[in-house]
C-alpha cells in the first residue's frame, strides 16, 4: 500500500509539481523556521519564542530518536529501480520518522497556538500539511514516515506551548526548568561527540541528534542567564530599529556557525561547538552584546 501510493506520485510528476514540492519542503526545514524564530526571540515576544522553541526542540529530538533506534531505510533506498529521489540533500539520517514532517508539525502548530490570530492558523495549516506531503512526491519518506512525523509534531506543539507559555510567567520553576534541559543536552551532545569521534555512534543515526541536542544546549541556557542576569526587552524599539537588529543577530548567527563549523577539528566536535554557540548566540549572547550597543533595552530601563 505505500509503495503503491509513491508510485502514484512518481507517475504525476511535472516540472511545475517538482518545484511546487521542492519550495513546500524547504518551509519545513529547519532554516526558515530558525530565521522566524530569531526575529520573535529579538523583536516580538521572548515568552512566545520559549514556548515556540522548548516543544520545536523537543520534538526534534523524540523524532531523531526514534531515526537512531529503528534505523528504517527510505524508500529509494529499499526500491532504487522505481523511486527517483527529489531534494536528496536534505534527506540525511533514516527514514522513519519524518524530519520534516515533525519540524513543520510542531513549529507551526506552536506558532499558531503562541499567536492566537485566526489569520495566522490558517496560514500555519498550509505547511502542516504540504510539507508531508511534498516529502512522499519526492520520494525520500514513506506514507508511515509522515505520519508518524506529523503526529509528533502536532501533539507537541498542541500539548506543550500552552503548558510552556504559564510556565514562563513563574520565574523559579523557569530557571529551574531552562537550567536542567540545558545540562542535560550538554552533557549529551558532549558524550555523542566523542562516540562519533571514536567511531562508537553510526554517523547517519546520530548525526542531527547531535545537532540538535547541541543547539538545545545553547538556546536552554541562554533563556536561562537571561532571566538570570540580563532581562532584556523583545518588544521596545521601532520598527526600523527592530528590523536593524534582526538582520544585525542573524548575520552574526551565520558567522558563527561558518566560521566555527571550519575550525579544522573533527567534524563532531565542530557541530558541537558551531551548534552551542549558535543556540547560545540567539537567546543571551547577542541580545547581550544588542543592549550594550543600545539596540535592546533591559527591563529596568524601559521607558
Amino acid at each position: 500500500m505505500q509503495l503503491s501510493i509513491l508510485l502514484f506520485l512518481q507517475r504525476i510528476h511535472a516540472p511545475f509539481l517538482d518545484m511546487a514540492a521542492e519550495a513546500a519542503s524547504f518551509t519545513g526545514e529547519i532554516i526558515l523556521p530558525l530565521i522566524l524564530l530569531c526575529l520573535i526571540h529579538w523583536c516580538i515576544s521572548k515568552k512566545k519564542s520559549f514556548a515556540i522553541a522548548v516543544p520545536l526542540l523537543s520534538a526534534q529530538y523524540i523524532s531523531q530518536v526514534l531515526k537512531a533506534i529503528i534505523r528504517y531505510p527510505r524508500p529509494f533506498q529499499v526500491h532504487p529501480d522505481l523511486i527517483e529521489p527529489g531534494r536528496l540533500s536534505t534527506a540525511t539520517g533514516y527514514s522513519f520518522p519524518s524530519g520534516h514532517s515533525t519540524l513543520s508539525g510542531v513549529f507551526y502548530s506552536s506558532l499558531a497556538v503562541a499567536g492566537w490570530k485566526r489569520w495566522l492558523t490558517a496560514l500555519c495549516l498550509i505547511p502542516i500539511v504540504l510539507v508531508p506531503l511534498s516529502r512522499l512526491y519526492l520520494g525520500v519518506h514513506w506514507p508511515a514516515d509522515v505520519a508518524a512525523g506529523t503526529a509528533i509534531g502536532l501533539a507537541a506543539g498542541l500539548i506543550l506551548t500552552p503548558l510552556l507559555l504559564r510556565l514562563y510567567d513563574r520565574r523559579r520553576p523557569f530557571l529551574v526548568f531552562t537550567f536542567i534541559y540545558a545540562i542535560i543536552s550538554l552533557a549529551a551532545s558532549a558524550v555523542m561527540a566523542a562516540m562519533l569521534c571514536l567511531g562508537r555512534a553510526d554517523p547517519v543515526a546520530f548525526s542531527d541528534l547531535l545537532a540538535n541536542s547541541s543547539i538545545s544546549s545553547g538556546v536552554m541556557l541562554g533563556f536561562y542567564l537571561d532571566r538570570k542576569t540580563l532581562m532584556y526587552i523583545a518588544e521596545e524599539g521601532s520598527l526600523p530599529r527592530k528590523m536593524l537588529r534582526g538582520l544585525l543577530g542573524i548575520a552574526g548567527l551565520i558567522a558563527i556557525v561558518l566560521v566555527l563549523s571550519s575550525a579544522g577539528l573533527p567534524k563532531p566536535i565542530e557541530t558541537f561547538i558551531a551548534y552551542s554557540a549558535a543556540g547560545l548566540w540567539i537567546t543571551y549572547l547577542y541580545p547581550l552584546i544588542a543592549v550594550g550597543t543600545g539596540l535592546m533595552a533591559k527591563e529596568s530601563t524601559k521607558i
